[in-house]
């Protein structure tokens, strides 16, 4: 399972979507819920404060605020001194659809042990936005992200001993990379059930508990998003396209497509070429 879990973080994507540096004499967030990524904040220097659920907890400095979609939470301060907040908001997803950030049991606040490191890479990001025009700008914020993001989640398990990622089952986890292996292959889920030796509805709702949806609804939102990069990236044919994801029949395809994305293949290639 280990070794699966490897290949798992190796496929995902990190998207970073904003981050910045506040240095604040006042915070008063509440009752607020993150829709469609995580939230890090890092406390270089002050203090503030923290609740999730019932537990109010102090946010020292040197410490990590780790939130994740859905989970409703105030951050705010109740004492005048000057508080400095390094912070982002991204996500870490498989094809796009898969996150595997709640793979791992991560504490929603934790200290850092190598601060300056983290601060160091962080100052690092922030410069690079000013080489972003560059030619080589993307990669360098790229790198750094991807580089904060291993301190954060090495930090985060650094608290726990390093557990394992919590799937529960290797057979699951190898039916997932299966299909985001080969999106374009049938999933009979019967058949699928039978190999694992587990009853079908049983690993359907397994399934979907680990991974946010069904095996069969999962392959379908995976070719979605594989079909989108195809139309961005690439001059193949929509028919092409639906080929290649294992569709023959375009119909189909097409009405696949636009359940999901919301418009035709054809309407979402000229949208991202002609942008509104």
């Amino acid at each position: 399972m280990y070794e699966q879990a490897r290949e798992l973080f190796a496929k995902a994507e990190l998207k970073l979507y904003i981050f910045d540096i506040h240095r604040l004499t006042a915070i008063n967030i509440r009752n607020r819920t993150l829709t469609g990524f995580y939230m890090m904040t890092y406390v270089k220097s002050g203090t503030a404060k923290l609740r999730v659920g019932d537990e109010v907890r102090v946010i020292p400095p040197g410490s990590v605020i780790l939130i994740p979609p859905g989970v409703e939470h105030d951050q705010y301060k109740d004492s005048p001194e000057e508080t400095e907040f390094l912070w982002w908001h991204f996500t870490y997803k498989l094809e796009n659809v898969v996150d595997v950030m709640k793979f791992l049991q991560l504490p929603y606040l934790y200290p850092l042990e190598d601060t300056t490191k983290f601060e160091t890479v962080f100052a690092e990001l922030m410069a690079g936005t000013e080489e972003a025009g560059g030619l080589l700008g993307p990669i360098l914020q790229k790198a750094k992200a991807l580089e904060l993001l291993y301190l954060l989640l090495d930090g985060g398990l650094r608290q726990h001993g390093r557990m394992e990622p919590r799937t529960g089952s290797s057979g699951l986890l190898g039916l997932l990379l299966e299909l985001v292996q080969q999106p374009g292959k049938p999933v009979p889920l019967r058949q699928l059930a039978s190999r694992l030796h587990l009853n079908a509805t049983y690993l359907s709702n397994r399934f979907k508990e680990l991974f946010g949806e069904s095996p069969v609804v999962l392959q379908r939102k995976i070719v979605v998003e594989r079909a989108k990069s195809l139309l961005r990236q690439t001059d193949m044919s929509i028919g092409e396209i639906a080929l290649a994801m294992g569709y023959p029949e375009l119909t189909n395809f097409t009405r696949l497509f636009k359940g999901y994305a919301g418009v035709s293949p054809q309407q979402y290639r000229q949208l991202e070429v002609e942008p509104l």
